[in-house]
C-alpha cells in the first residue's frame, strides 16, 4: 500500500470533486486518528487548515442542499460541478 500523502491546493485545483471525494475521505481518517491520538505535532495546524480549505470547496454544502432541492423538483443538475476540475469551478 503506497505511503498516505497530504492534499496540496495544487492538487484539488486540477482534480474533479469526483476525484477528490476519495482523497478527502483518506485524508480525513488520516487527521481524525492524529488528533484523536493526541498525535498533532509542531507543523501539523498549518497542514490541517489547509485540508479543511480543500474539505470545505470540495463539500460546498449549500450546493448540496440545491442539488437535492433539484432532485426532488425534477430539475437538471449542473454535471460540470463534478466534472469539471475544482480549479475552474471555484476560488480555492
Amino acid at each position: 500500500m503506497p505511503a498516505f500523502e497530504r492534499l496540496t491546493i495544487e492538487e484539488a485545483r486540477a482534480l474533479t470533486r469526483a476525484g477528490l471525494l476519495p482523497r478527502v475521505e483518506e485524508e480525513q481518517k488520516y487527521w481524525y486518528q492524529r488528533i484523536h491520538r493526541c498525535r498533532m505535532q509542531l507543523g501539523d495546524d498549518e497542514a490541517f487548515r489547509t485540508f479543511n480549505r480543500i474539505l470545505h470547496v470540495t463539500a460546498d454544502l449549500t450546493r448540496t442542499h440545491d442539488d437535492t432541492e433539484a432532485l426532488l423538483r425534477s430539475r437538471s443538475l449542473d454535471e460540470d460541478y463534478w466534472r469539471k476540475p475544482l480549479g475552474e469551478l471555484v476560488l480555492l
